[in-house]
């Protein structure tokens, strides 16, 4: 990390008003501290705890600018030691205030710093947790599709197994009955229906007709 100071050019008017001893002290501060110290790169730019820090410098060196014209002043005088001591007193006071400022401002700033890291990590868990109860739901209504689709395409399938099997019942007996008419027309073949009857009475009645239809076979004019 290098130890001499880069701030940003925002804030230039406060480092105006400080010695370069008290920047560097800045830089090293912000950079070197032991919670969450800033990266040179960090350092370089415009965060609101850089300037928070440089104002508090600001203060503190004028103080004690202030503090030491006052014990120049009081030198001078007849009853300078009384004021040094008051002085000297006040100085370690206004020191200590500081210390504690600073020290309180950075334990809050940690503080909702790690407030702020587990709120984010609990609403990203709420977030995975979410997305993947969406996925399950998403899953659940495909599958419960698909298996309906199933069930209308088996459903579908059984009926018109039903209805070819049907057709293909009626074809069969369409088919015997062709056969059967085939065969009734063939005994038919060769007989006159308009002069032998259709039924013979007896069996002399029979072999007078069986004659009759052999003497056709010889004679065309019968």
């Amino acid at each position: 990390m290098a130890s001499q100071p880069y701030f940003n050019e925002h804030y230039k008017s406060l480092l105006d008003q400080l010695p370069p001893s008290m920047k560097k002290d800045a830089w090293l501060c912000l950079t070197t501290r032991k919670s969450n110290p800033l990266s040179e790169e960090q350092a370089k730019g415009i965060r609101s705890d850089i300037e928070e820090l440089l104002t508090k410098e600001v203060e503190r060196y004028f103080n004690k600018k202030n503090c030491q014209k006052l014990k120049i002043e009081a030198n001078t005088t007849s009853d300078g030691s009384s004021t040094l001591s008051r002085l000297d007193g006040f100085e370690k006071q206004l020191e200590e205030c500081e210390f504690y400022e600073y020290d309180t401002l950075m334990a809050q700033k940690e503080s909702g710093y790690n407030k702020c890291m587990v709120d984010m990590k609990q609403k990203l868990y709420s977030f995975k947790y979410q997305l993947e109860e969406q996925h399950k739901s998403s899953k659940a209504d495909l599958e419960k599709q698909y298996h309906s689709r199933i069930s209308a395409l088996n459903k579908s399938n059984v009926k018109k197994d039903e209805e070819i099997g049907k057709l293909s019942a009626t074809i069969s007996q369409l088919k015997n009955d062709k056969k059967d008419i085939k065969k009734s027309a063939k005994r038919s073949a060769g007989r006159d229906a308009t002069i032998e009857p259709s039924t013979s009475i007896s069996f002399h009645e029979t072999n007078f007709w069986a004659g009759k239809r052999e003497d056709a076979k010889n004679n065309l004019n019968i």
